[in-house]
């Protein structure tokens, strides 16, 4: 056997280098950035896993101390979507709007945004939103989302099928006709998302030029 050129990492220790500055206090993350004029946002979410968003008052937000802007998903509709999901050709081309405009879609759906000077005063501000809800019937379970006369999330898709994603490899129907064992068997798996101590997140700066 021969040394490859590049070492491999599989079945060796690696050890790792970010451990002492992070357990010693000394990492630097988004939130540890300061600019001069730094604004900061925080947005109100909704309490209701399916609600109609009947009405959204902003007045007392706005006359709040520090408050630079106070923004509802209906002063953002001219931004469109945000395009963040990957292009599947099967896939339902629901809109995902920077905040809600009609109604919220689930538990922590952004409502309202609050941009003021400093962290303090944007959570006061965002405390003193009054949103009007109306509930709506909710399913949580992904199998009875695709039942008939199940609530549906995007009205205009008529559904709550997202996409369909086949994959297909070899001839299937030979490879069950020849299996000796054969097992059918309905897995549910619980919803696995890793929590990194610092999300997807950037302090930016702009500059004219």
């Amino acid at each position: 056997m021969t040394a490859t050129a590049n070492p491999t990492y599989i079945g060796s220790r690696v050890a790792r280098k970010e451990d002492p500055r992070l357990i010693t206090g000394e990492g630097t993350f988004t939130d540890d950035v300061m600019l001069q004029g730094m604004a900061y946002l925080t947005l109100v979410r909704s309490p209701h896993a399916h609600a109609r968003i009947r009405r959204i008052d902003t007045e007392a937000a706005k006359k709040e101390p520090g408050v630079v802007a106070v923004l509802t998903g209906k002063d953002l509709e001219a931004t469109g979507m945000l395009p963040v999901f990957i292009s599947v050709p099967s896939m339902n081309g629901s809109k995902h709007m920077p905040i809600a405009t009609d109604k919220a879609r689930y538990a922590g759906d952004a409502v309202a945004a609050v941009v003021a000077n400093s962290r303090d005063a944007a959570k006061r501000a965002a405390d003193l939103i009054a949103v009007d809800y109306e509930p709506l019937p909710v399913v949580v379970d992904a199998s009875k989302a695709l039942e008939p006369g199940a609530p549906i999330v995007h009205e205009e898709l008529g559904s709550n099928l997202v996409f369909t994603y086949p994959v297909k490899g070899g001839d299937i129907d030979k490879a069950f006709k020849d299996a000796e064992v054969r097992v059918s068997q309905r897995i549910v798996n619980q919803r696995l998302i890793p929590n990194a101590m610092e999300p997807r997140a950037v302090t930016a700066k702009f500059e004219a030029g």
